[in-house]
């Protein structure tokens, strides 16, 4: 059985309500598209739960190269035009075994700072103490791309 951790959503709803220059007017959820999203991301600028926000060409390298570190052959680059879009990339913590998931739910964004994130709801889903998972390290990731 799957547990869902509420503690990423209970830190959005504190967001929402102490910063002061937060709008309610000025901020809408957005939609968004998945580029990637699986078990293991190679990242290694942390080793902790982590949010990424890329804004141009150079950062997207840069990390989508961390990213596929250790995969052969390697995927290609995938294209965003950072004219139009940004990119968020959600991590895990790196974990010991699998049946760990995690997914970006919600995005929303705050207009009046350059429709920056405002907040990010994801869903962590962790296997039950009877889940048969396999005995390698997993790093759940999920990255998407928001149109500006």
């Amino acid at each position: 059985m799957n547990k869902v951790l509420d503690a990423p959503i209970i830190i959005i709803l504190i967001a929402l309500f102490f910063i002061p220059s937060a709008n309610a007017q000025t901020i809408k959820k957005v939609n968004f598209e998945t580029i990637d999203k699986g078990n293991y991301s190679y990242y290694k600028d942390n080793d902790r739960q982590d949010n990424i926000e890329i804004y141009n060409q150079q950062e997207w390298q840069i990390f989508w190269n961390q990213h596929i570190g250790g995969l052969s052959p390697k995927p290609l680059l995938p294209k965003v035009d950072f004219k139009d879009y940004f990119v968020i990339a959600a991590m895990d913590e790196i974990r010991a075994s699998g049946g760990y998931t995690l997914e970006i739910e919600e995005v929303t964004i705050d207009t009046s700072v350059e429709n920056h994130p405002f907040g990010i709801i994801i869903k962590l889903k962790q296997p039950g103490s009877a889940a048969g998972t396999t005995a390698a390290l997993t790093r759940p990731y999920h990255i998407v791309k928001i149109k500006r």
